[in-house]
């Protein structure tokens, strides 16, 4: 399947249940004998309670501008997935799921690559102002950096030009586009590729909205919007003096959706295109209501919902216990923990979360040692050690670029990838060091409860192949390092991520080059796997678990899926349902 490839039929406008029972009125007319009984009184209307669920989040909110680089956060992104409606989502698998309510996305051609986007009429912003090819092309602007001329030092800062909007997400040199065309005949917005891009179907445009921006800004949409439209491409190596709309827009974009710590929200100046608009607003919680304006695909089975900010996870919990919170992401449970959560009659969900824990060998680490330890090290010995409590059907990771985080993705990727068994073979591995001795000085976070396992299962497998596996002193140079990595849902930036980590494979460059530009997904998951392979054959290291997640749900919340995205709030809220009075 090509995820993101929309070949639907524009979608009719959604009819909705009423949500609410109404008695019915009741009238009887009775005759006898010529005479009619009195009318009797009709029955009162009633109105079912409001169907509302209370979603616990830990962080504050700071700002409604997650995308930012100061916005980035955990609480801010989970206020982000319930009321930031895009041209696509993800889900539990953080696979791409298109968003076939609001548009939809295609592409047009492949090389050069072409990509249209399509709004559909009617959607609107929950102030009632439309969503338009306007929104999409501000969107644009701020992704794709494409008027930026700064020029950075090591440390990243800036050493002259302009850097315009602030983002969370590094400009991507592989995604440059021309600027984008605009057929406002056909609702449709095209892009037009330098280069073929892997990730154009994760390139979603719908930011905050441009009428917001500009109000917050002081300057009008026209203006901006010809600004963004005229303003030349960004040249690093000749910067020039900064647009003054451009970088009143960026400054209202980076700062103007901030929430100041102890100032109250004023509801009324959230403006979101998801189906919830933000009518109560308190340090700690957000009430959000359904709005009739909706017309996406998204529209909530419940009428209202609520979200609660704690402090840390300890609180969290604390209030899950008390039956204060119905949905909840609560991230690595113990058993204890998880006993006393079921014992609260919650339903609790555990599965993978992206966050990977990999062994990687250092560019200089001799290649008969790398080979050495990999043989000497079993795999499933230590999955079923730390990861059985909780999670028995745990396997260890079978790819540097994926993890059963991420579902069938996966399961397709580790078929043909050169991964190694997961046991241990100490002869082989004595053989490869010529049966002498050595010694491994690994990095890692003492700290980190998962890693403190795994380390001295490490220096025992070690031992019985010769190797004397040490913790790296502050004074030493690693010859590998123990340590977590947080996967992407982009096998294109999971793999760009991974290459700039420790050794590589003979062509891992070249294959990462193939696969930049290839347009199929089916096609970046053969080039993934030849990365994953030559990884492999070169020893580089290996993949060895990943953290677990946890969902809790109260007795009869309906629904809720896990999602093996750290901290995330679980996917397509709008199937989340109230338990049966």
């Amino acid at each position: 399947m090509h995820h993101g490839l929309n070949e639907d039929p524009r979608p009719t406008r959604r009819r909705r249940g009423a949500g609410r029972l109404i008695a019915l009125v009741a009238a009887a007319a009775v005759v006898l004998a010529g005479c009619s009984a009195p009318e009797p009184a009709p029955e009162t209307e009633q109105e079912a309670p409001p169907t509302t669920l209370t979603v616990g989040v830990v962080g504050s909110l700071t700002s409604f501008n997650a995308s930012s680089a100061a916005g980035d956060t955990a609480a801010n992104r989970a206020v982000a997935a319930l009321l930031d409606e895009k041209l696509g989502s993800l889900d539990g698998d953080l696979q791409v799921v298109p968003n076939d309510g609001l548009g939809r996305i295609t592409r047009v051609q492949g090389d050069p690559l072409k990509v249209s986007y399509e709004l559909f009429p009617d959607r609107v912003w929950s102030d009632g102002t439309p969503v338009t090819l306007d929104d999409l092309l501000f969107g644009w602007a701020v992704s794709s950096h494409f008027f930026d001329d700064a020029t950075y030092d090591a440390a990243g800062q800036i050493v002259s030009g302009t850097r315009y909007f602030d983002t969370a997400m590094p400009a991507d040199p592989n995604a440059r586009t021309s600027r984008p065309s605009l057929d406002r005949a056909d609702d449709t917005l095209t892009l037009t590729y330098d280069e073929p891009f892997a990730d154009w179907n994760r390139q979603w445009l719908l930011d905050r909205p441009v009428h917001v921006v500009a109000e917050r800004a002081g300057v009008s949409v026209k203006d901006l919007l010809t600004a963004i439209l005229t303003v030349p491409e960004g040249n690093p190596s000749a910067p020039v003096e900064p647009n003054a709309v451009l970088a009143a827009a960026a400054q209202a974009w980076n700062t103007g959706f901030d929430v100041a710590p102890g100032t109250p929200v004023d509801p009324a100046s959230v403006v979101s295109a998801g189906p919830w608009t933000v009518t109560e607003a308190a340090a700690d919680s957000l009430t959000l209501t359904r709005r009739d304006s909706y017309q996406g695909a998204h529209f909530p089975a419940l009428e209202g919902l609520t979200v609660r900010f704690f402090p840390d996870r300890a609180a969290q919990l604390s209030a899950i216990e008390a039956g204060v919170v119905d949905i909840a992401n609560v991230g690595d449970l113990d058993v204890a923990e998880r006993a006393t959560l079921t014992e609260a009659g919650y339903q609790v969900q555990v599965g993978p979360t992206t966050q990977t824990l990999h062994l990687r060998y250092a560019d200089d680490t001799a290649s008969d040692l790398r080979q050495a330890m990999t043989l000497a090290i079993d795999r499933s010995s230590i999955v079923r050690d730390v990861l059985g409590p909780l999670r028995s059907d745990a396997q260890p990771l079978q790819s540097f670029l994926s993890s059963t985080a991420m579902g069938q993705l996966y399961s397709d990727l580790i078929a043909g990838n050169g991964a190694p068994g997961t046991g241990s073979d100490v002869d082989a591995a004595r053989a490869a060091l010529g049966d002498r001795a050595a010694v491994l000085r690994v990095a890692y976070d003492s700290t980190d409860e998962v890693s403190s396992q795994v380390f001295p299962r490490l220096v025992s497998m070690g031992a019985r192949a010769g190797i004397a596996v040490r913790a790296a002193t502050a004074e030493d140079t690693p010859d590998a390092t123990l340590a977590w990595v947080g996967e992407d849902e982009s096998l294109y930036r999971s793999a760009r991520d991974r290459l700039a980590e420790g050794i590589d494979g003979a062509n891992t460059d070249e294959l990462f080059a193939d696969l930049t530009v290839h347009t199929d997904p089916v096609d970046v998951l053969s080039e993934a796997k030849e990365i994953d392979r030559s990884l492999f054959t070169a020893f580089a290291g290996l993949p060895l678990l990943e953290r677990t997640g946890a969902v809790v749900t109260a007795d009869g919340v309906g629904g809720v899926d896990y999602t093996s995205e750290p901290d995330g709030v679980p996917p397509a809220f709008w199937a989340w349902t109230a338990p049966q009075s």
